[in-house]
């Protein structure tokens, strides 16, 4: 497929955010894509060379665009800078000077397909080494020289994470049914596909060349992540087994949630964002190893103890997501892991089992391995939810999960088969937010030289796919943490707001919305100020006296609390 194909639709992707109209335009792309490419368009299309669990992260700064742009045009870097200023978009930078170019490259003698610059892509995402900075701008500068003006501002945004389509995997599962059976009907067995392997581009291929049949077959495989369950909310033990009867309560532990994979010797970790963690948790494998069967994939909650073996603060467990000084850190930061879900065991699929089932699996497993499994209490009385709720909250801990027993594995979902009832629920908010940055103010006073002062916070608008302020937030830094923060979000500064933010208040600076950060407060507001959960005749919710508590490396922007969870917030605190 030519390139300027994909680039156009793209460009026309961009120009609206109707969601009916993003999936037919979608739909049309699919329609026309060769079976052998169609793997690599849907990854292009989702923004990523390929799922988070395979390590291939092509982020590009703006700097080494900046230098390929200029390598291409004959142009100064300054020059290129200079117009980026005015711009506010290094995309449109490169389609203007790919405009302006006075001799056609030889290179765009043959057009350019998709498959080269999926290439050229992969290379410069992988190369190592010495020289491979400016190998890598050579390639990218190749695909330029080759491009006209849409095609280049489309290259430039996806190495440098600035695509503005304004889709994600949900609206690519409904083009890919619209495409075959004209109605998005195929959606739900398309959707569990993706949720068993964090792959849409296989997903894509496997539908393509082999239909739905094949789609419907897929089970979870080892070292492929399935996507987690998330839990709802409720604000009682009353309430709790009111919902569910009787039920399993297990303690709520505030770690790092892992996804543990195992297939005879062989072991690997996932994060929850699905990022491979194994070479980080040394102190784990032969622990997984150890567990009883050939084959599993389970999951767990990795949680730092001290010397009396006390769970220590999420805050002191996060030190443990690190690249250099592993052996040293686990020294000083030994982990637990505590086991509470079982989705695959031996061969056999068990997402689609009820948890009293699974429950009882993990248990058998873990058995004598190393690894502990999540305290748990089986209950249909208040009083004992309750009072177990009451024991975890004084150990330290965030408080229960209530599972439905007869429910399956809601892989990628929310829903009532998980319920969480947190400690928080004492006070004003019934939970923390985590929300993602969107924009910083300048330091003053004290903070003059620590450069920042605060940040603005967004949270997610599923149905939208943008990010909608919810926060001015300016407390919970301490001074190192100011500095910290201040250096993170410098490198993700750019020079207007962000298409996929929502946001009535102007911070001194926009930065790109990849930091995610957990905020509590005292209660959810409404306020004309913020733009989550706003519309033409209600103001937006905002919270009153946030403070941040921790940054969230193992969360993903799109992980974020969403409107509608801020919403489901604000009526239980009206209870």
């Amino acid at each position: 497929m030519e390139f300027s194909k994909l680039a156009g639709v793209f460009e026309k992707l961009e120009a609206t955010s109707k969601r009916l109209e993003l999936t037919d335009d979608l739909a049309e792309l699919f329609k026309a894509t060769p079976e052998n490419e169609i793997k690599i368009v849907a990854y292009l299309c989702a923004g990523v060379l390929l799922p988070e669990h395979h390590g291939v992260d092509l982020g590009l700064g703006d700097k080494f665009a900046e230098r390929a742009i200029a390598l291409v045009s004959g142009k100064s870097v300054k020059e290129v800078e200079t117009d980026y200023r005015k711009t506010g978009d290094l995309g449109d930078t490169a389609e203007r000077f790919a405009t302006g170019r006075k001799q056609t490259s030889l290179s765009r003698a043959t057009e350019l397909s998709v498959k080269k610059v999926y290439d050229n892509f992969y290379k410069i995402a992988t190369l190592t080494g010495t020289g491979s900075q400016d190998l890598k701008i050579k390639l990218l500068a190749e695909l330029l020289s080759a491009s006209d003006g849409v095609q280049a501002k489309a290259i430039i945004r996806f190495v440098t994470g600035g695509l503005r389509l304004g889709i994600g995997e949900p609206t690519i599962l409904d083009a890919l049914s619209v495409a075959r059976q004209g109605d998005k009907g195929l959606r739900p067995a398309l959707e569990r596909a993706f949720n068993m392997t964090s792959d849409i581009g296989l997903v894509a291929e496997l539908f393509f060349s082999k239909g739905i049949a094949a789609i419907e077959k897929i089970e979870p495989q080892p070292f492929s992540p399935i996507r987690p369950a998330l839990a709802e909310r409720l604000d009682s033990a009353e309430a709790i087994v009111k919902k569910l009867g009787k039920c399993a309560v297990e303690q709520k532990y505030d770690g790092l949630r892992l996804q543990c994979h195992k297939a005879g010797n062989r072991v690997e970790i996932f994060s929850r964002r699905q990022e491979p963690m194994t070479h980080m948790f040394p102190d784990l494998i032969e622990k997984i190893r150890k567990t009883r069967c050939r084959n599993a994939i389970f999951e767990g909650e990795a949680l730092a103890v001290d010397e009396a073996g006390n769970f220590l603060p999420f805050q002191q467990t996060i030190q443990r997501k690190r690249k250099h000084g592993i052996a040293e850190k686990g020294e000083d930061l030994p982990l637990v892991l505590v086991a509470f879900e079982l989705l695959y065991l031996d061969g056999k699929d068990l997402t689609n089992e009820p948890f009293h089932k699974r429950r009882e699996l993990l248990e058998r497993i873990a058995a004598g391995s190393g690894v502990e499994v999540s305290r748990t209490l089986v209950t249909d009385k208040e009083i004992d939810v309750q009072k177990f709720f009451e024991e975890s909250v004084t150990a330290g801990l965030e408080g229960i999960v209530a599972k439905d027993l007869n429910a399956p594995y809601t892989a990628g979902a929310r829903k009532f088969a998980w319920i969480k009832y947190k400690r928080s629920y004492a006070g004003h908010l019934a939970d923390s937010v985590d929300a993602v940055i969107v924009g910083y103010y300048i330091g003053k006073g004290k903070r003059t030289k620590f450069g920042l002062g605060g940040v603005l916070c967004a949270v997610f608008d599923e149905s939208e796919r943008r990010f909608k302020t919810i926060a001015k937030v300016g407390s919970g830094f301490d001074e190192k943490e100011l500095a910290s923060f201040f250096a993170v979000l410098e490198e993700l500064k750019t020079k207007k707001k962000p298409d996929n933010v929502d946001s009535v208040l102007e911070p001194d600076f926009w930065v790109k919305p990849k930091v995610v950060i957990t905020i509590v407060a005292d209660e959810i507001t409404r306020s004309p100020t913020h733009t989550a959960g706003a519309t033409e005749t209600r103001s937006g919710f905002a919270l009153r006296f946030p403070r941040i508590t921790v940054l969230r490396e193992d969360k993903k922007p799109q992980d974020a609390t969403t409107v509608k969870e801020i919403e489901d917030l604000f009526e239980l605190q009206g209870k």
